[in-house]
């Protein structure tokens, strides 16, 4: 009797961990859909010097940051970083191949890292297109992922 007992007893925690572990599995991977959806969105509205859209993207904490990839393109707080990207954005929208993407999160905050080209579309015609690189932290608020810091590079050519 009491064999049968411990039998059932291992076998019902050997399933609630294989559940668990698929049920943790799906829920990941959603999360990674929703940030990269999240990455997608703010290609585009990089892509189309949207700055409204882009803003819209960032938490309103006052401490996200903007790093560009050139000297001194350091951002800190909403109005600075509208600043700088409304003169960015008046002469170029900006787009990325995004050929790498490595996103971790723990369902309230994701560590992004995508590696690729960065596209530059000048207004009066034309493209400058150069490898970058991109890593990030986003946050999760009311069921949206916010930037809360951007920092951008070209990487040295080997």
């Amino acid at each position: 009797m009491k064999k049968n007992f411990l039998i059932q007893v291992v076998f019902m925690i050997l399933f609630s961990v294989v559940f668990n572990s698929l049920s943790a599995q799906t829920s990941n991977d959603k999360l990674k859909g929703e940030i990269t959806e999240a990455l997608n969105l703010w290609n585009t509205a990089c892509k189309n010097a949207n700055l409204e859209q882009v803003m819209s993207m960032f938490d309103n904490a006052d401490n996200i940051m903007v790093v560009g990839s050139a000297d001194g393109e350091i951002s800190k707080g909403k109005e600075e970083i509208n600043k700088w990207l409304g003169q960015l954005f008046g002469f170029a929208g900006f787009s990325w191949e995004m050929n790498r993407i490595d996103i971790d999160n723990n369902r309230k905050t994701a560590w992004v890292f995508m590696d690729g080209k960065m596209i530059v579309s000048f207004h009066k015609g034309g493209q400058k297109i150069t490898p970058y690189r991109f890593t990030g932290i986003m946050v999760k608020k009311k069921g949206v992922w916010k930037w809360r810091l951007f920092a951008g590079s070209v990487p040295q050519q080997e």
